[in-house]
Formats: structure tokens, sequence, C-alpha cells
């Protein structure tokens, strides 16, 4: 038990210096594996996505700024799909319900993954609602953002498109 700890605790000091510095100031961590069940009942698998860029957006039902976010990463989904981007939505309330409506609602069509019991949130510990992360194509977490406002959003543009290219 010890041993999973210390990784916890490894891979959020990683992450928060990942959130923290600019491109490249410290090694990327390893973005820990998971397998969830879709609100439309398939499951998904992070390493299935290996090869390219996964885009992990948490957030619940009761976060008001995480809906803005579900629009913005079904444009992006839209937009990037076919130079490499996977798109998920993890959802962290204990009953899928209302983030089904809301889901439905936006129209998203990427999948939604209910983390009712947070044990995917708890190995990656968003800081906050929302919480957007970026895998690049390696399986390592390259960038975190938190609710975007227009400039934080062109900066995030910046960074999903270098990690496309690369």
């Amino acid at each position: 038990m010890g041993g999973i700890r210390a990784a916890a605790a490894a891979f959020a000091v990683a992450l928060l210096a990942c959130h923290a510095g600019p491109a490249g100031a410290a090694e990327p961590a390893a973005a820990p594996d998971f397998a969830l069940k879709a609100l439309d009942g398939r499951n998904h698998r992070l390493s299935e996505h290996r090869g390219e860029v996964v885009a992990l957006l948490f957030w619940g039902s009761w976060c008001g700024g995480c809906r803005r976010e579900l629009e913005r990463l079904e444009r992006l989904r839209a937009t990037y799909e076919g130079a490499g981007l996977v798109a998920y939505g993890v959802v962290l309330d204990a009953d899928p319900g209302e983030a089904r409506s809301i889901a439905g609602a936006l129209a998203t069509t990427y999948p939604q993954l209910h983390d009712g019991r947070r044990s995917v949130a708890k190995a990656y510990r968003p800081e906050r609602l929302p919480t957007l992360l970026l895998v690049d194509r390696a399986g390592a977490v390259r960038f975190a953002y938190g609710e975007l406002d227009a400039r934080g959003e062109r900066a995030m543009l910046a960074d999903l498109r270098a990690l496309l290219d690369e």
C-alpha cells in the first residue's frame, strides 16, 4: 500500500510541475492507466490510445464552469480528431443521471466516462473542477488546465497543436 501512495505522491508532484512550469521545464509524468465504463455502457481504457494525444476533462454536474469546458472540448474534438486527438470526459458524479442529462443537452459526442468511485480522480488528483489534462502520444501528462479564459484558451491551443505535431 505504501508503494501506491508513494507513486501517487510522485505523480502529483510531477503533475504540478507540468501545470506550473513552462513546456519542457519538468520531466512529464506517465499518465496512470485506467479502464472506465462510459455513460453509454461501453468500456474504455486509456492505454488503448498510445500514439494519439488524449484530452481528459474531469468534471461534475454541480460545476457550473464545467459546461463551458465540455462545449470547448467538443469543438476541439471536432477540429483535431483527424490529427490524432482523442477526447474523454471523466464524470465524478456518484449517480451519473444528471451528468448524462448535461452531456446530452450539450450534444457532446466524445465518451463520458463514469468515475463514481473516483478511483481515476484519486490517481490524477485534479486540483479543481473543471480540469483538462493533455496526455501526449507516449502516454505522459504534459499539460494541465483549469477553467480557461480567452488567453488561457490560446495557450492551451498552442500546447495542443505542439503535441499533435510531435
